[in-house]
């Protein structure tokens, strides 16, 4: 028997002695104290065990908590990147579109100041195939630069999202908080791999309007030579 019981015990014996000899009632009745003290002895175990459950579901508690829950990782930054991503569209011809429409301003006035477009009603013929190339050629330039320009501006935007998160990784505080911030560090690593991939296209867009410049060089001097003849 623990000690705390016996003592219980022994002070249980020594109440009922004394009220026993007050009352001149027989000591027989002191029978009852070990069932007494066995009655103590499993209140307190069971005091141990409701303890010891009690203990069991808040670690259970906290256990769920850390994997359930939003802690508001996912809103760090995204609607900015989103904004940014949806600016240029999937090729050169919307970026033209929206070029016309006024859409990138100040983008399209600096990007124009540097190429100086001639006006196709200029040209010896208008409607002829150099005109319609120049046309190509610039609209293909027009859209580059500008859409780099923007497309260069959302990756400072990316870096700066992805630098924020960064300092943010021993911030959290559990499972679910880290997971959440991983992904949201790997949705916007996709976003930046997606204007990567824009550039790319704008770059080989660029290539191919060199090479179909130069095709209709040929083309056209062929033509004047076959003529010459």
């Amino acid at each position: 028997m623990p000690g705390t019981l016996r003592n219980k015990a022994t002070l249980v014996t020594l109440i009922l002695s004394v009220s026993l000899a007050h009352a001149q009632m027989p000591v027989t009745v002191t029978s009852d104290l070990p069932a007494i003290a066995h009655h103590l002895e499993t209140m307190a175990h069971w005091a141990n065990q409701l303890d010891m459950m009690h203990k069991q579901f808040e670690a259970m508690k906290q256990q769920y908590e850390s994997i359930t829950g939003s802690y508001h990782r996912g809103e760090i930054g995204l609607g900015e990147s989103l904004k940014s991503l949806a600016a240029i569209p999937g090729t050169w011809q919307d970026v033209v579109a929206k070029q016309n429409s006024g859409e990138y301003g100040a983008s399209k006035s600096n990007t124009e100041a540097v190429i100086k477009t001639m006006p196709q009603d200029l040209f010896r013929s208008p409607g002829g195939q150099d005109a319609a190339t120049y046309k190509l050629s610039t609209d293909a330039v027009r859209a580059a630069m500008t859409g780099g320009d923007v497309l260069y501006a959302q990756v400072q935007i990316n870096l700066k999202n992805l630098s924020v998160m960064a300092q943010l990784v021993d911030t959290t505080t559990n499972t679910k908080d880290a997971a959440d911030l991983q992904n949201r560090i790997a949705t916007e690593n996709a976003i930046l791999n997606s204007t990567m991939a824009k550039l790319s296209i704008m770059n080989m867009n660029l290539q191919a309007n060199l090479l179909n410049q130069q095709n209709q060089a040929t083309a056209a001097s062929q033509t004047r030579y076959k003529r010459a003849q």
